[in-house]
């Protein structure tokens, strides 16, 4: 199970079977637990000879030899990859559906771009055009192309957000990588983006992708650009609330007509000329992946507000915190 018939582990520290991460703080709970014999039981993440990770649910216990005259602490290992497995094909119906109708309206914006470059095509190949018409129908060509390619790249992104890369960060972090994303869209030029004084934010560490919340709050703000005018703004704002990360997108922008609204997650939708209507629906995914939810608030002609809700942590307690024995209790 844990390949390691080729290195023994007979002599070995049990933290060696334990990710780097969880040697600090996971691993000494689990011996404090046991020692004071309430024993450890829960899962794991552990690492294989090969230096893979396995899923298992671990059990200890201890066992105290008052004759010999030490004690032996017992782990009982067990493989749950196939669980966890489980677990995934439980959640495919939800994924499948989703997955359906995020093909049928691919197919729908594919095929509109694929029609018009084989009719231009068409018309070169078969008919004598002037040269003015033959600039205009390549330029219609390489546009089509170039929205064929948008398009793909928008969907690899979708495709990559369940791939989250989870550490500790602050808001300062997030902030920080969300203005290099949005200097880049917008070739630098930011007068309409009001950023949060990066004095006033609280430097307290949570657990979360840096990167994806930067893409989540970065998707939420171009919305919001489209939406406002020439004179209009849109104010970033956070906070931490207990156990919760609060961050806000405001826009004094066109507003939300309410019967829009409960789509306005959905793949493709779009009220907007000339736009694919991923951004919010790649917002909610990180959010979600993140076990956190997103809520709009809008008055059509006065504005939108955009919360975002993230748990300060992922991991359990006994993952992040050393426990620490009350030495005055008797």
């Amino acid at each position: 199970m844990l390949e390691y018939e080729d290195m023994p582990l007979i002599g070995q520290n049990m933290e060696s079977l334990f990710l780097p991460d969880d040697i600090e703080i996971f691993y000494p709970n689990i011996l404090n637990l046991t020692l004071k014999g309430n024993g450890f039981e829960g899962e794991a993440l552990l690492r294989k000879g090969s230096g893979a990770t396995i899923f298992v649910h671990i059990s200890t216990s201890l066992y105290s030899d008052n004759e010999m005259g030490y004690d032996l602490l017992i782990f009982a290992i067990q493989d749950i990859s196939l669980l966890k497995k489980m677990e995934k094909e439980c959640q495919r119906p939800e994924r499948a559906m989703g997955l359906e109708i995020i093909t049928d309206q691919i197919s729908h914006q594919i095929r509109n771009p694929i029609v018009s470059i084989g009719g231009f095509a068409l018309r070169l190949a078969k008919a004598q055009v002037s040269p003015k018409e033959y600039a205009r129908y390549i330029e219609i060509i390489h546009n089509e192309a170039k929205r064929l390619e948008y398009l793909i790249d928008r969907l690899v992104e979708l495709a990559k957000v369940h791939h989250g890369r989870f550490s500790s960060a602050t808001l300062g972090n997030i902030f920080e990588r969300l203005m290099y994303l949005l200097e880049r869209q917008n070739k630098g030029d930011m007068p309409k983006i009001i950023f949060p004084d990066a004095k006033t934010l609280p430097v307290e560490e949570f657990y979360c992708d840096p990167e994806l919340v930067a893409l989540a709050i970065s998707c939420i703000v171009k919305n919001s650009l489209e939406a406002i005018k020439d004179n209009g703004k849109v104010f970033l704002s956070s906070k931490i609330e207990g156990d919760r990360i609060i961050i806000k997108v405001k826009d004094d922008g066109c507003g939300i007509g309410p019967e829009s609204l409960p789509f306005i997650f959905d793949p493709f939708f779009t009220t907007k000329f000339n736009s694919l209507g991923l951004g919010l629906t790649m917002a909610r995914r990180i959010v979600n992946e993140h076990k956190g939810s997103i809520d709009v608030y809008s008055i059509p002609d006065q504005g939108t507000e955009v919360t975002i809700t993230l748990p300060r942590e992922r991991r359990r307690e006994v993952r992040r915190r050393l426990i620490v024995e009350n030495k005055d209790k008797k």
